[in-house]
């Protein structure tokens, strides 16, 4: 159980720091294909990678937003949702009711410690994970102590959410070492083109002198 909390702890400080700013130094960070971004950080011995937040707007409160993210670690995927307002707090087992268009409504339990940072994660099924990609989303209800907030999905969100989970779908976890020697082989292929590039314009600069 500690392991389990600590460990939802630290998950929730690396979806809020990446969602909240951005990546300044390629130590700590590694863009990849699909802006899938992974850490370095270890999440229970684990590494994690994660998709771009879509922001919703809250239809039945004026002027709050919702992030709506996904991430994995191994071979596991979440969902994570965040309302951007203080002091909203969320019950473990709390519901988010996901509503279609087709009328199907599916409801996703909070897997995340009870918390006042307004913060929701569940590791999603391969049951939930087709229903998001085959289905159209029209309502997001997330339900907490203050109230009961709801965000309209439209075309371009579900187009959004779409495209986060199949790229993250295949994306393979890749261990440090891994990304450092990627990193220093493209740094070397790069430096090799410049030199190629410097070595020809003096080559045709002599050549030229030389016809002078």
């Amino acid at each position: 159980m500690f392991k389990k909390l600590l460990f939802f702890n630290l998950l929730f400080l690396a979806i809020f720091f990446n969602a909240q700013s951005k990546p300044t130094d390629s130590t700590e960070f590694v863009p990849f294909d699909c802006s899938i971004t992974q850490t370095k950080q270890r999440l229970d011995k684990r590494f994690f990678a994660s998709t771009p937040p879509i922001e919703l707007r809250v239809s039945n409160e004026e002027l709050v937003y919702v992030t709506l993210q996904f991430g994995k670690r191994k071979n596991k995927l979440y969902l994570y949702l965040r309302i951007l307002e203080d002091n909203i707090c969320i019950k473990k087992e709390k519901n988010v009711d996901i509503q279609f268009k087709s009328g199907e409504v599916i409801i996703l339990k909070n897997e995340y410690p009870i918390n006042c940072e307004s913060f929701f994660a569940k590791q999603l099924n391969k049951k939930e994970i087709e229903k998001l990609l085959q289905n159209e989303i029209t309502q997001i209800k997330m339900y907490t102590y203050k109230k009961n907030f709801e965000m309209y999905v439209n075309t371009l969100h579900n187009a959004s959410i779409q495209q986060s989970l199949n790229c993250l779908l295949p994306y393979k976890i890749k261990k440090s070492d891994e990304v450092k020697v990627k990193k220093n082989k493209q740094d070397q292929r790069t430096e090799s083109q410049e030199t190629r590039v410097r070595n020809q314009e003096q080559a045709t600069d002599n050549q030229q002198s030389e016809e002078q």
